[in-house]
């Protein structure tokens, strides 16, 4: 039986419907193709615009062939984009260049690791470039590796400014250490020119307690020939008296000589890298033993040493500091015109909480202002040729602030006098860095 033309309507219509709702179904899709492009569009854009290299290889095909590269990559090797797809990803990084890389590189893919490295990359025309490399695998739907995403970008400037820096470092370590024994050889030279320009008045010093010894000595022989010659007709009583004295004069000059020359030790002795617990009282009695020729016929010693606990110090070094500073003080008041009747040095020491002070302070000619803040410049002085080289103040703060982590200070007013005053931590530079 014929289709009436209502039921050949009705079909028609669903037909029609159903060619309405492929259409529309094919629109929505054709949109969401065109927008899937354009997203494709952008972001292939955007790598092309970046100067990071991109590169994706096919780890599923032998060989592991490129099958994409951004703008930047392939503009770096000197190729175009196309002349790349299909090449193994070992291309722009041959192995004779770069055996240990590629192989650390292909042992962590092998594992389907993310990896980094450096790589010499080699351009179109032969020459090369370093290059920092990321490798990151692309996982499908179950977790199996198809694809190795590499990104990278040119690092030879940066090697070669790291390389210039670590040489500048390397010129920088050299030359501190150049100084620093420069400064050792100077710390050095001043002190055996101060042991030097000692020792003349050490050897003097020293013969007058001979002359003690040698005559009582000569005495008591004369004595002893006379007791033997004659005994019933010597002069007993004057021997009595005077060979006790002889005695005395004799164990006094020894002992005046053991005591210069148990200074001079202590003072002389050479000097230790380390720093120890010191009582630097003693360290000032010692230095003044030594340098009391330079003082005695110019200015009288007051002394008021506080109680002190040890202090963590190179106790060479600041004996070489005392001694400067006692030296420049007998220099000051004999320019001042001065003489032992009216010149006068003091030495005082106390505790300010971790702190020891020492003030060496003299009432000679002073400092004129507009040297003040030149005192400490090395090679500056006042003093006439051959009396000074510049040295002693330059020294005497490198020792001070730079190896004892102190303060060394100055106060001084022109026909008054001057006051160095030195601060030094009782527990040395540990604890200034420890506190810190």
């Amino acid at each position: 039986m014929a289709p009436t033309p209502e039921t050949l309507q009705l079909r028609l219509d669903a037909a029609l419907a159903e060619r309405d709702q492929y259409r529309r179904e094919c629109e929505s899709f054709r949109n969401d193709l065109e927008h899937l492009h354009n997203e494709l569009e952008l972001r292939d854009s955007a790598l092309a615009a970046t100067t990071a290299h991109f590169l994706v290889a096919d780890m599923r095909r032998q060989g592991w062939p490129i099958v994409y590269v951004n703008r930047a990559i392939a503009a770096d090797h000197g190729y175009e984009p196309r002349e790349l797809l299909g090449k193994s990803a070992v291309f722009l990084n041959p192995p004779e260049l770069n055996a240990e890389a590629l192989k650390e590189l292909n042992q962590g893919m092998r594992q389907g690791n993310t990896v980094r490295t450096q790589v010499l990359s080699q351009r179109k025309d032969g020459s090369t470039f370093w290059a920092g490399i990321t490798l990151s695998p692309i996982r499908d739907g179950e977790g199996h590796i198809t694809h190795y995403l590499g990104i990278g970008t040119d690092i030879t400037a940066r090697l070669k400014e790291q390389e210039r820096a670590r040489e500048l470092q390397a010129r920088l370590t050299a030359e501190m250490q150049e100084r620093e024994r420069i400064a050792i050889e100077l710390r050095v030279a001043q002190k055996l020119e101060s042991v030097g320009r000692l020792a003349a008045g050490i050897a003097h010093e020293i013969n007058t307690p001979i002359q003690y010894i040698g005559d009582s000595v000569l005495f008591l022989q004369s004595a002893f020939d006379e007791l033997e010659k004659a005994r019933a007709e010597a002069d007993l009583e004057f021997l009595s008296s005077e060979i006790p004295k002889a005695f005395e004069r004799t164990l006094e000059g020894v002992q005046r000589v053991a005591g210069i020359v148990r200074a001079m030790k202590e003072f002389a002795h050479p000097g230790q890298i380390e720093q120890s617990a010191a009582d630097l009282n003693h360290a000032i009695e010692t230095t003044l033993i030594v340098a009391r020729n330079e003082y005695k016929y110019t200015a009288q010693v007051e002394t008021h040493l506080g109680a002190l606990p040890d202090v963590i110090c190179n106790v060479g070094e600041l004996n070489q500091v005392l001694l400067n500073l006692i030296v420049n003080a007998a220099h000051a008041i004999r320019e001042s015109g001065k003489d032992a009747s009216t010149g006068r040095i003091g030495i005082t020491t106390e505790r300010a909480r971790d702190q020891v002070l020492i003030r060496v302070s003299d009432n000679g000619c002073g400092i004129p202002k507009e040297n003040i803040d030149k005192i400490f410049d090395p090679f500056f002085t006042t003093k006439e040729v051959g009396r000074g080289t510049g040295q002693g103040l330059a020294i005497a703060r490198s020792i001070v602030i730079d190896k004892h982590c102190g303060r060394i200070e100055v106060q001084s007013e022109r026909g008054v006098g001057t006051s160095f005053i030195l601060s030094l931590p009782i527990g040395g530079c540990g604890s200034i860095r420890a506190a810190a």
